[in-house]
């Protein structure tokens, strides 16, 4: 089909033509305010699909517009403005790939919603009638955020404005500086997700057959979806990532930390020697995150950014007193969580509602940073002191490994509203939802407060694996992901707060 008069397009990453709504129209009809109801996906791929198991994204601007027609969007603009919002989503997310039956019924239920909310508030509009209700429907038609933007104005998103408003609600925490009154996590609090039944061990295995293996796919991602969205912590079980190779982590963190503090000075993060937020974090430092009072902890950084700024391992600031044992313990612990990350991929897609491949372009050269830290005995923190203070990971997910005789790590409990000690769990890491994360699910996800507390006689180690897409890569608000309109542009981590701190 040619591109219509009626909608601008631009070429996506296949070279066809798309067609996007630019802006919302500014006033629904009274005839669509009545609610129809689609067709299956299968019958959609029936008529546009020329009788194929698959839908060519040429056809689907058609496809969503015929869908939204059958719901009851009777007005050309706001069905063209909602299907051409869908289509630029998925076409940025998915290369453009031909959509089979599955993805397309994940699609056509996030068009329903959107229309959906869209016909409900044009509804409320017409009912409130005369000028007041025709300016009511002017202004809010068809939104493009939950956030309250204008009909004409896409979803924004700005890392340093969100940045020091994470800062300041970080003040209104009331996060506790002593322990002694903040409970243990309950299972509830912290649910526990098995991934051995998908054979995701990091030394390999045999691979489950494809019948059982998509059974647990599913079954897990349910249970995924449950915890990222009611709680943004779980631990995971079943890893395969051997014992071995973490305690020579944690001996490598050590090993730096022992060093003379004039000697992990020359590794000093920012010195402008090294890329920025690499190599050494001093107690006390107001960096990662950046708060009134400094972190009572010390850290050693590395990362890996593949990209426009071409950061790899080679750049890093290896200390040259600890030879090469030192740098092999932390690679080969990196590249074990980073498989086990990358394996972990296709459980949150399905929990999005996208198909098991729905990251596999994103996460082609996956950005990832490392942090070691070593958290003194401390017997009493001052009044608004922590060993990490409260904070949100900017990431899209952060794996933890925690070496500790009493449990530090704190975390806010959604489901009880009240701060909680996470509990050790023999054999388990811990995996908590980021901000990228976050913005992906379209806030159904929760990226939960927590911070540190080593309060008592003994030091504490931790290892922070924190797992991002291609540094460039624009990640848009899944399609499946629920929660209405989508609430943020297409954005990648350079893009986010990431860059902000000093990451």
């Amino acid at each position: 089909k040619a591109p219509s008069a009626h909608l601008p397009t631009r070429h996506d990453r296949t070279g066809a033509h798309v067609q996007v709504r630019e802006h919302a129209p500014t006033r629904a009809s009274h005839a669509s305010v009545r609610m129809g109801r689609m067709r299956s996906a299968e019958e959609y791929l029936a008529q546009f699909a020329g009788g194929g198991r698959l839908l060519e994204p040429s056809k689907l601007l058609d496809c969503l517009e015929a869908a939204l027609r059958d719901f009851g969007v009777g007005d050309d603009g706001q069905r063209r403005f909602l299907a051409g919002g869908l289509l630029e989503e998925y076409s940025l997310r998915s290369d453009s790939a031909p959509l089979g039956a599955g993805a397309l019924h994940r699609l056509l239920g996030a068009a329903s919603r959107r229309a959906a909310a869209a016909l409900a508030e044009a509804s409320e509009a017409v009912v409130a009638g005369g000028a007041e209700g025709t300016a009511a429907v002017d202004e809010g038609g068809a939104r493009g955020s939950k956030r309250g933007v204008d009909a004409d104005e896409e979803p924004r998103f700005d890392a340093e404005e969100k940045e020091r408003a994470l800062q300041a609600q970080a003040a209104a925490w009331a996060a506790p500086s002593s322990s002694s009154h903040v409970p243990l996590a309950s299972e509830d609090d912290i649910p526990t997700l098995d991934f051995a039944a998908l054979c995701l061990e990091v030394g390999g295995g045999a691979a489950p057959s494809a019948g059982s293996g998509q059974t647990a796919l599913r079954g897990l991602a349910g249970e995924l979806l449950e915890a990222c969205r009611g709680v943004g912590f779980h631990f995971v079980t079943g890893h395969g990532i051997p014992e071995a190779l973490i305690e020579r982590a944690v001996q490598a963190a050590d090993a730096f930390v022992a060093l003379p503090i004039d000697v992990k000075n020359k590794y000093l993060m920012d010195a402008g020697t090294y890329p920025g937020g690499t190599g050494f974090l001093p107690v006390h430092n107001k960096k990662l995150p950046k708060r009134p009072k400094g972190n009572v902890c010390q850290a050693f950084i590395v990362k890996r950014e593949l990209g426009p700024r071409n950061i790899s391992l080679d750049d890093m600031p290896w200390p040259a007193e600890l030879g090469q044992d030192f740098r092999k313990a932390v690679e080969e612990y990196a590249a074990a969580v980073e498989a086990l990350s990358s394996r972990m991929l296709p459980a949150y897609a399905v929990a999005l509602g996208e198909d098991t491949d729905y990251f596999g372009a994103a996460f082609k050269s996956p950005l990832w940073r490392l942090r070691m830290s070593k958290f003194p005995a401390v017997p009493k923190y001052e009044e608004g002191q922590y060993g990490i203070a409260p904070h949100v990971d900017t990431s899209f997910f952060t794996v933890l490994h925690r070496t500790e005789k009493q449990p530090g790590l704190v975390v806010w409990s959604a489901r009880t509203q009240r701060w909680v000690r996470v509990p050790a769990k023999s054999g388990a890491l811990l995996v908590n939802t980021g901000e990228i994360l976050r913005q992906v699910s379209n806030d159904t996800f929760l990226s939960t407060r927590h911070y540190v507390l080593n309060e008592g006689a003994n030091e504490r180690v931790s290892l922070a694996f924190f797992f991002n897409a291609t540094a460039d890569f624009k990640l848009a608000v899944a399609p499946g992901a629920g929660g209405g309109n989508a609430k943020y542009p297409p954005t990648s981590y350079l893009d986010g707060q990431g860059v902000v701190q000093g990451e």
